[in-house]
């Protein structure tokens, strides 16, 4: 009985799936109320002054020569590096939305993830001694849809948990990682065999750790954005002055 009332009260694969969605629609917001209301605004800002004093006399002229004038002027490379930082806000924002939803299946879900996923990596690795060394990623030996099979009636299949298992085989290096398994089982003078649990805890190890690190808001890239907005809009602002 104890262990039916912890499973009802436990949150349901739903709820951390709509909460996990709406981390991830907090952070494309933010990333679109940060281009809208930094991007946009001071890149409309910038325009006004390329027609203003501080431009070459040669781009107040009109026809041809001032638009060759302008197309080669620094200031129009400021602009175009304005224009970039909009969509580069809405980007970051999404990074940060997704880092949110990791949070939130990490919490719940994570070591349960990690042993799953580890004990399939697991399975092919020794089924396969030989071919695994010429697959460099973990997607080569794991495929997504083969993943989300076993992983769907205890998770379920919601874009954020998609997200999160694709990156985890797409980023995790299977032929580093077997050579560090393979070094490790050298050091403890070790043979491999079947069904090894040294073997599935290790993998588990590197899953939970690269799913810890995906649960990171990039917050730092944010800050260095708003950064080199401030110095190319300062730049901007210098040469049409």
């Amino acid at each position: 009985m104890p262990a039916a009332a912890s499973n009802t009260d436990s949150p349901s694969a739903l709820r951390v799936g709509l909460s996990a969605g709406k981390s991830l629609l907090g952070g494309l917001m933010l990333g679109l109320a940060l281009a809208l209301v930094l991007g946009c605004t001071t890149t409309a800002f910038y325009f006004t002054r390329l027609n203003g004093p501080g431009m070459p006399a040669a781009a107040h002229a009109g026809g041809a020569g001032a638009f060759i004038t302008l197309l080669f002027s620094p200031s129009l490379v400021v602009a175009l590096l304005l224009v970039f930082i909009i969509p580069a806000y809405v980007f970051i924002g999404l990074q940060i939305g997704r880092a949110r939803a990791t949070g939130k299946l990490v919490a719940r879900y994570g070591q349960g993830l990690s042993q799953r996923l580890a004990e399939m990596l697991a399975q092919r690795v020794e089924s396969m001694p030989r071919a695994h060394k010429a697959m460099h990623k973990t997607a080569d030996l794991l495929t997504m849809g083969t993943a989300m099979e076993h992983l769907k009636p205890w998770i379920g299949d919601g874009r954020a948990v998609q997200w999160v298992v694709r990156t985890v085989l797409n980023r995790l290096p299977l032929s580093d990682l077997m050579d560090e398994w393979g070094q490790t089982r050298i050091e403890w003078g070790t043979e491999a065999s079947k069904g090894d649990p040294a073997l599935r805890a290790f993998l588990g190890d590197k899953v939970h750790g690269l799913l810890e690190d995906m649960a990171e808001p990039s917050w730092t890239l944010l800050w260095l954005l708003m950064g080199v907005h401030v110095v190319v809009l300062g730049v901007g602002i210098w040469l049409t002055a």
